[in-house]
């Protein structure tokens, strides 16, 4: 994998874990994105997508008890990829979200960047 396979994309965070988005971060900084985050809330993190240019977002479901759902939709509604970032599995997801492309916790780095890759857009 080249050094920085992500190099241009801007990806916004959406974790609730201060760590764990601190992590990702780090690692995906590393992987040559631009961070939009991260939001650990949903209303932050909806106004954020709202105003914010982004090609992916990488979403916890749940974010301090409160899921993720509606800005997944929201998203999806304006054709913006989004990759979840979870424990769950995908049977404990609303059957709208089963197929949508998901990366268990705890991650690993090589998995994340190469889901994440295949969600970016093509430039246009």
């Amino acid at each position: 994998m080249d050094q920085h396979p992500l190099e241009g994309a801007r990806i916004l965070i959406v974790e609730d874990e201060y760590l764990l988005a601190a992590m990702l971060e780090d690692d995906l900084r590393a992987a040559g994105c631009t961070i939009v985050g991260p939001f650990s809330g949903l209303a932050q993190a909806m106004e954020a997508s709202r105003r914010e240019a982004f090609d992916v977002a990488l979403l916890d479901i749940n974010l301090n008890g409160q899921m993720v759902y509606p800005l997944a939709d929201e998203l999806s509604s304006r054709g913006v990829p989004a990759v979840f970032l979870t424990g769950y599995g995908a049977l404990n997801l609303p059957e709208r979200f089963r197929l949508h492309p998901r990366v268990s916790k705890p991650y690993d780095v090589s998995e994340l960047v190469k889901t994440i890759r295949k969600n970016v857009p093509a430039p246009r």
